[in-house]
């Protein structure tokens, strides 16, 4: 069995499930049994996401937001800002590996363990290529206006000559991927996932268009009918 990080590595076990988006955050969904390894999951908790959500700007979200519920007044006394902050290798390789894992709900685990994602994968685990620390592209889509207040996203595009990863949390800190070539079209019209961690809700980029335009065409008809009744 293979992991979408560590691939065909000697002695992986699969027993956990990794969240799309990091529960430190409030994700909710998870990945199946089998597609990340254990062995990652445990090296992305100890070596990442602890340096990022404790060590970084992004703890200012968390403090003042929390993930999934309303701290106490006592809690938010007592909450405080990290001494030093700013990791920018580990926080752009945490930001790195939700992009892949949202890319696995997406597309399914033999689409993410293609070799034209090795480079980004290998990125991810080692940190040995400053390259994916660029932004990338245009903005693949102006997502900060139309998802819930506060939500994580996660887009894809494809911008011509690369898919671009766009990774957003809190709806306001953001970094952009060339993860790979375009290799294909599966991005010529984005895609994405959504983690509204305030709502407890996880969907597709697909699944937002579809509810803005279904209260859309509610608030029309709406209107029409009441247009109709005053004559």
């Amino acid at each position: 069995m293979q992991c979408i990080y560590y691939k065909d590595k000697v002695g992986l076990t699969f027993n956990k499930r990794e969240h799309i988006f990091p529960k430190a955050i409030g994700g909710i969904e998870r990945l199946d049994v089998g597609i990340v390894s254990d062995q990652a999951n445990e090296f992305f908790a100890n070596n990442l996401e602890v340096k990022t959500f404790r060590t970084s700007e992004i703890i200012i979200a968390r403090l003042v937001h929390g993930f999934n519920k309303k701290p106490s007044k006592e809690n938010k006394k007592n909450r405080f800002a990290p001494k030093y902050v700013f990791n920018r290798e580990a926080d752009s390789r945490t930001f790195g590996k939700i992009a892949l894992n949202s890319l696995a709900k997406l597309m399914g685990k033999d689409y993410v363990l293609r070799s034209e994602f090795d480079g980004f994968r290998n990125w991810i685990m080692q940190g040995d290529n400053d390259w994916y620390h660029c932004k990338m592209g245009k903005e693949s889509l102006a997502c900060t206006t139309i998802v819930p207040k506060f939500a994580h996203y996660c887009t894809f595009v494809d911008d011509g000559e690369y898919i671009i990863a766009d990774v957003c949390l809190y709806n306001y800190w953001r970094k952009m991927f060339g993860i790979c070539k375009k290799f294909d079209n599966n991005f010529v019209i984005p895609q994405g996932y959504i983690c509204d961690w305030n709502n407890k809700r996880e969907f597709t980029l697909m699944d937002l268009m579809h509810e803005i335009a279904n209260e859309e065409e509610h608030k029309y008809l709406k209107s029409k009918e009441n247009s109709n009744a005053l004559g």
